[in-house]
């Protein structure tokens, strides 16, 4: 995932050659105060290489060397699209010595092997002491089928059906080279847990099927988990057990509203859950980035206001009404905007926003649904856990509304986890931009609070 992200202009691929140039290796690539890891992957079929890069600071992977070549023990690695190229020999030290040039800058980097070259310790690896199957069920939404991995312990005690977060990711949440859900899985299954995590519609199709898919919203998200949870009770090896789900973001959302509307989800862990408005979500994820950027108070305070008059203009009238009458919407929003002497370029770019609301049916239903309603009927135990650092979902305003809407269910169990961000990583800031950075994919402590409750859940 996130393959050819823009590099800065610096960025170029390396690979490794002659005698023993397979394998990974990494550097760092000097740029005056800072510096950039690099990773090269090569691999030779016959007498030809390939080799891929990359850069796991700025979260690109993956990334092709269009041309390989080897001459008198130097490797050449060309990337025209990167206008870059990179020379280099191996000393006696098993190290690549060599230079980085692109669009006529040359800076030395020197490559050592790595044996975890993407450095992400916690990804599972084979050979693993359970069962594991991929398969493929039905969601609840006719014509859709989904495919995922169901994990196998010897005697299971539970099952978990596993949902991702908001935008198409595939079973593991895979993200910056991080699969969390992967790292949940295996946790899980080792203490007794079967875990089917899967696909979102749609994934690894072509793009003619994903349009079909287009007008998907959350709530056929929740078909998609509740066909999940209905495959696993056909297992001839889970019959009879506790069937749970786990969410996160977005899908902390789904898991409520399935169990919401059926019964037989016996409880719910929601990791970093969505419980407010989607227009409070989506005011508060705006206004950070406002923050960020270096904004006045005073334009932020405009901004905001103009956002709460769209978001009102959303709610009262449906999507097919917007889409067929937009010029005359956008014309009203105009109007406010000037009224509130909100800047031309911030004006632009939030009438922008507008039109990605309605031409979007994804994020219409985001806007406009607010999940109160849903969290009041769950009555199955709850597991709600949020770091204290989440910036995409604040701790305190998320688990806030869940305890004043279920403060009289004796089953929930809600924790917040200091200097965590959104994905559960230690982090120093919880900003998205350390994603990335940090090594940690998943926190044990959430890992082993998660399995404890759950498997304490599947014995009552």
């Amino acid at each position: 995932m996130k393959k050819w992200c823009m590099l800065l202009a610096l960025l170029l691929p390396t690979v490794l050659f002659a005698q023993s140039f397979e394998g990974n290796w990494a550097g760092d690539l000097p740029l005056g105060m800072n510096k950039l890891r690099l990773v090269f992957h090569i691999e030779k079929t016959g007498e030809e290489y390939k080799v891929a890069m990359d850069s796991p600071d700025q979260g690109a992977f993956g990334m092709a060397a269009e041309k390989v070549s080897v001459e008198q023990g130097e490797l050449t690695i060309e990337m025209p699209a990167l206008r870059a190229v990179y020379k280099g020999t191996l000393d006696g030290n098993n190290k690549l010595m060599g230079v980085f040039t692109q669009n006529g800058f040359s800076i030395p980097l020197i490559l050592e092997a790595a044996d975890d070259a993407v450095r992400r310790p916690q990804t599972p690896r084979a050979p693993f002491p359970y069962g594991e199957r991929e398969v493929s069920f039905s969601s609840r939404d006719e014509g859709v089928t989904l495919n995922g991995t169901l994990t196998l312990p010897q005697k299971p005690q539970c099952v978990v059906v596993m949902v991702t977060g908001s935008g198409l990711q595939n079973r593991d949440e895979e993200l910056f080279d991080h699969r969390p859900f992967a790292v949940i899985a295996d946790y899980l299954t080792r203490r007794g847990v079967a875990v089917l995590r899967f696909d979102d519609r749609g994934f690894g199709l072509p793009e003619e099927e994903q349009r079909k898919l287009a007008g998907s919203t959350t709530a056929n998200f929740v078909e998609d988990a509740l066909g999940g949870v209905d495959f696993v009770r056909t297992q001839p090896e889970l019959n009879g057990l506790k069937v749970g789900i786990i969410g996160h973001s977005e899908g902390g959302t789904i898991a409520f509203m399935a169990a919401a509307k059926e019964p037989n989800v016996d409880f719910i862990v929601s990791l970093a859950g969505s419980l407010l408005g989607g227009d409070e979500v989506l005011l508060d994820q705006n206004i950070t980035a406002l923050k960020n950027s270096g904004l006045s108070q005073e334009w932020i305070d405009k901004t905001s206001e103009f956002l709460n008059c769209t978001y009102e203009l959303l709610q009262n009238h449906p999507i097919e009404e917007l889409k067929q009458d937009k010029a005359t919407y956008r014309a009203q929003l105009q109007a406010e905007a000037q009224k509130i002497a909100l800047p031309q370029p911030l004006s632009e770019q939030m009438l922008n926003l507008f039109d990605q609301i309605v031409a979007i049916p994804w994020l219409y239903h985001f806007v406009t649904y607010d999940p109160a309603e849903a969290i009041r009927r769950v009555g199955c135990p709850i597991l709600a856990l949020n770091g204290d650092s989440d910036t995409q979902v604040r701790a305190a305003d998320h688990l806030g509304r869940l305890e004043e809407l279920l403060k009289d269910n004796p089953r929930m169990t809600i924790k917040r986890y200091p200097n965590l961000n959104h994905l559960f990583q230690h982090c120093k800031t919880g900003a998205v931009s350390e994603y990335v950075q940090i090594e940690e994919t998943f926190s044990e402590e959430v890992l082993s609070d998660m399995a404890e409750w759950i498997l304490s859940e599947a014995v009552r």
